[in-house]
């Protein structure tokens, strides 16, 4: 299966030039040798990190980004999966990463968990209350949003649920650069899955890390980004997890009762 990662700088409160800029970079990923089965998209990649002004920015339940993008997966037989959007619902506005296929059809959604207190996000968004492991295509993807890969036990849960992947969507930032590379390695090698992370890149007052990445299983690194807006492409195989878990059984060796 084959994984495009999109690289993109992504314009606070600007739906329109992020909607372009999206269809640009999602040709440029179709054009791409590998052909893409799944293109993965940064966190709240239509709205940007204006958290002040999704309230007017959010679209009710992410439906609008949902129909944009499954016009797109619909056209170009794709699958789209981990970008996340602000979705307004009932009860508050939620970061929504949603699950397309390639017929157009959202199919499944998760809703970041946990919410950054030192960005007073739980100002205005609402946190979502379960994970996500969805199947696509024969390979299990679980899901996380940026400040997620902080929680080692939620994405811990992840595998165990029987994700064999872990898309993460965000909008790090380039001050803790450094954390982003790490624990996205260490998730990958605590949980033998393989670890697909898109980031937005813009640089402004606080600027974003981008650095995208993809870690295989055993930690390798797959394909790297930098400072530049980019799609990359990489290729998972559900076999080289079975593989590792069985060379390196820690699932088999875990003592929860301990802890």
């Amino acid at each position: 299966m084959n994984i495009a990662l999109i690289q993109m700088a992504v314009a606070a409160g600007d739906k329109t030039a992020n909607y372009n800029k999206v269809k640009q970079l999602v040709y440029r990923a179709l054009d791409l040798h590998p052909t893409p089965d799944i293109i993965v998209l940064p966190e709240l990649w239509s709205t940007g990190y204006a958290l002040k002004d999704l309230h007017t920015l959010a679209s009710d339940e992410g439906e609008e980004e949902a129909a944009f993008l499954g016009e797109l997966a619909q056209k170009h037989k794709v699958w789209f999966a981990g970008g996340s959007v602000a979705a307004k619902s009932q009860t508050g506005i939620l970061n929504r990463a949603q699950i397309i296929n390639r017929s157009g059809d959202l199919t499944a959604s998760y809703d970041k968990v946990h919410l950054v207190p030192m960005l007073d996000e739980h100002k205005y968004l609402q946190a979502g209350n379960s994970h996500c492991v969805h199947e696509i295509e024969g390979v299990s993807f679980g899901f996380a949003i940026c400040y997620d890969i902080r929680f080692c036990e939620f994405l811990r849960k992840l595998a165990l649920g029987g994700a064999q992947a872990l898309i993460v969507a965000a909008e790090w930032p380039l001050i803790r650069l450094s954390h982003w590379q790490a624990l996205l390695k260490a998730r990958a090698i605590e949980n033998q899955y393989y670890v697909l992370a898109a980031n937005n890149v813009a640089f402004g007052e606080a600027p974003f890390a981008g650095h995208s990445v993809a870690h295989g299983p055993d930690g390798s690194t797959l394909a790297q980004f930098d400072f530049s807006e980019d799609v990359k492409v990489v290729n998972i195989n559900r076999d080289t997890v079975n593989t590792i878990r069985a060379n390196v059984p820690v699932f088999n060796d875990r003592r929860p009762e301990l802890y």
